[in-house]
């Protein structure tokens, strides 16, 4: 079919032909094998008779342009569909090509001497080759599978679910048939090289309520992914493992404050002074604890307009627990052995979960997008949504296409643009985070929700696999109002959704400013801040500061940590100066000044725990850090072939073979044993969990381990 022709035919399993479908302009190709979801309104319906079977034509309306006849396939039992006219329907089905439009074959049939043309799509459907001919059906059609009624009339729930036109990735022809004998020719047999295939395409949470909630930064609420590639044998992004993230996952003992003000956010303060047991260097540290004054019972978060932004590219489709690219840069297939293990079904599943956490008044919708976007549910508020028929429709969502996060992203701020400020507005963007399609740069990315965020419009960033881009993750949940997980698996998620979903969507403090002046010690790093930079006298920007579950005296993250070395010649001391906005948009500031320990000294477990996990973190990441770099430049020796190099971003991460050096296993020992000590010491047998990444780490050294 040309670029002047732009009508297809639909048939139908069920009764017949369609034929005389116009689809709009831009509307991307259709190929043999696809699938496809239309809804529209019928408009007529016509019976014919084919091989003393009855086949029924139906016209389908999906807008004043676009005009869709459905044949439904033969059947001898000679009935119509009791369509009624105005009627809104959903139609199902899978693209095909006219057997008059596909590619013959030079040579014949070797059996009868026949016509040899390429099998296709519509040689899988009994009798479709007869009513395609009986039609005079030319070009690409649609095999319908389904049509089913949607029900507008009801005055109780509705399903504004309105399908994407999915395409799932078309067959691959590998046989010929013979038009006359029907004998089935495999390609392989067929010694010929064609240049033109001439293919048919178409354009087409929770507190006990006496206690008081601690507060968490934006960024990172978890370091699971840098965990998770370690236990597949991968080495991990270095970004995985951010600060913040890697605090999150522990809890920290709240104090209480003796600020007389009014003010929701109260920072505590504490000291620490040790020896790093990698370096051996005398380090002290200073930390800002996250408290506050208000009690669980007190917290309520406002309606709350929630808009899904769902990645169905095809990156999607492949498994969770692997790379869609390996360590050359080579796609690798993304047939998943298991369809409930792929990325997609995770973000499905968790994303129906997140649902089930929405009230009456709140109101949701879904943008779906590839290489385009799709407003799947348009805004609506629940109590008037059939929830449980949207969750069906999130289930049946199909992967394919490129990634494009700046079309879905405008889509989702479009949605909510210009609502309620009484209400939070929030963005749920489940992805992998690798763009490679529309704009693919990271500070455009970035500047984009940075300019939704200023209209209220705040994001909740969830991964999926392995491959996830950890640094553009970074950099996107830093921004004011964001914050990101990462999802191994969605009963996981469904879990945390139920402590913490009221408080992920709920920021309370922002821009909190923290401006370091130093006196006989330098600022070496600030840990527990998304994207900390920070030296003598520069200031710290913290865009947002959420609720965080409490329990028995300890919340989760609540801390940011400063580390710093002490000059030779003075006794050092810091002055910190802090000012922040609440929810409320009051404006509040604290000022302390603090002398900082010499000898070994920590004021209490929190800043010990957070020390601790800081040593941790640093020294993981620089490990991984080191062994990206060196799977760059290294020769594997095993496997030369030079491979087609698949065209991809910066953002599409290759994987990495996990390697650990004899002087980095020599490093883990130490730091294992550290943490060993540590975990003791502050009395928390979680921390156990970074004593088994270590041990997992020091299986992959051919140096022969000490015992125990």
């Amino acid at each position: 079919m040309g670029n002047e022709d732009n009508r297809v035919s639909i048939v139908g399993e069920r009764g017949g032909v369609m034929d005389s479908v116009t689809i709009k302009a831009g509307g991307g190709k259709l190929q043999d094998g696809e699938q496809i979801t239309l809804i529209g309104e019928f408009v007529s319906q016509r019976t014919v008779h084919v091989d003393r079977e009855t086949a029924c034509r139906v016209s389908i309306r999906t807008d004043a342009e676009t005009l869709y006849e459905v044949v439904l396939a033969p059947n001898d039992s000679g009935e119509r569909l009791d369509l009624k006219v105005g009627s809104i329907y959903t139609i199902e089905g899978t693209v095909a090509t006219a057997q008059t439009s596909l590619p013959y074959h030079e040579t014949s049939c070797p059996e009868c001497n026949g016509a040899l043309r390429e099998s296709a799509t519509i040689d899988e459907y009994e009798n479709l080759v007869s009513v395609s001919d009986a039609l005079n059906l030319g070009g690409c059609f649609i095999v319908c599978d389904s049509i089913q009624s949607v029900n507008t009339a009801s005055t109780e729930l509705k399903d504004d679910w309105i399908p994407k036109e999915t395409r799932t990735p078309a067959r691959i022809n590998s046989d010929y048939i013979c038009v006359d004998c029907e004998n089935v020719v495999p390609e392989r047999e067929l010694e010929f090289s064609r240049s033109d295939t001439n293919q048919p395409t178409l354009n087409a949470c929770a507190a006990p309520a006496n206690e008081s909630l601690g507060l968490a930064t934006g960024g990172a609420r978890d370091a699971s992914n840098f965990r998770e590639n370690i236990a597949e044998g991968y080495a991990p992004q270095p970004d995985a493992l951010s600060y913040e993230g890697l605090f999150y996952d522990y809890q920290f003992p709240t104090a209480e404050s003796e600020s007389t003000s009014d003010a929701l956010f109260t920072p505590t303060f504490e000291r620490a002074a040790g020896d790093n047991p990698v370096t051996g260097e005398r380090e002290q540290f200073l930390s800002v604890g996250l408290d506050s004054t208000l009690n669980a019972s007190e917290f309520e978060r406002p309606a709350l307009d929630l808009v899904a932004v769902l990645d169905i590219s095809g990156s999607m489709s492949s498994p969770f627990d692997e790379y869609y690219y390996d360590a050359n840069g080579t796609r690798k297939s993304t047939e998943a052995t298991d369809p409930e293990q792929t990325k997609l079904n995770a973000a499905t599943e968790s994303l129906c979960a997140l649902t089930r956490h929405l009230n009456n008044s709140d109101r949701f919708g879904v943008v779906l997008y590839n290489s385009d976007s799709h407003v799947a549910k348009p805004l609506s508020e629940v109590r008037t949504t059939d929830m449980g028929a949207i969750r069906g429709h999130i289930r049946e969502v199909v992967a394919g296409g490129g990634t494009n996060m700046e079309t879905g992203f405008t889509a989702a701020r479009e949605l909510l643009s210009g609502g309620d400020t009484n209400r939070e507005q929030r963005v749920i963007f489940m992805t992998d985070a690798m763009p490679n399609v529309g704009e693919t740069r990271s500070a455009p990315l970035v500047e984009c929700a940075t300019d939704a965020s200023k209209e209220g419009i705040y994001t909740t960033f969830v991964g999926m696999g392995l491959d996830e881009n950890a640094a553009l993750m970074s950099k996107l949940s830093g921004i004011r109002g964001a914050n990101h997980y990462f999802i191994h698996s969605a009963s996981e998620f469904k879990t945390r959704l139920a402590d913490e979903f009221d408080y992920m969507v709920s920021p309370l403090v922002f821009d909190l400013s923290l401006s370091i002046e130093t006196d006989g010690c330098d600022v070496d790093a600030v840990y527990g801040a998304p994207n900390a930079d920070i030296s003598n006298g520069q200031i710290l920007s913290i865009e947002t500061l959420f609720p965080s579950p409490t329990t028995a005296g300890e919340s989760r993250g609540g801390v940011i940590l400063v580390r710093l070395h002490q000059l030779e010649t003075e006794q050092p001391n810091v002055t910190l100066d802090l000012s922040w906005v609440e929810s409320d948009s009051t404006t509040h500031g604290s000022r302390v000044t603090v002398d900082l320990p010499t000898d070994q000294h920590y004021d209490n477990r929190r800043i010990r725990k957070a020390v601790a996990l800081s040593r941790y973190g640093r020294t993981l990441r620089e490990w991984a850090t080191s062994v990206r770099q060196s799977s760059k430049s290294a020769d594997a020796g095993v496997d030369d072939w030079m491979a087609r190099r698949e065209t991809r971003t910066k953002h599409e991460r290759e994987s990495a073979p996990l390697r650990v050096s004899d002087s980095y296993a020599a490093v883990f020992d130490d730091l294992r044993d550290y943490l060993a000590t540590e975990s003791k010491t502050v009395d928390d047998d979680s921390m156990t969990r970074e004593i088994a990444v270590i041990d997992d780490l020091l299986t992959h050294t051919d140096r022969k381990r000490p015992s125990r």
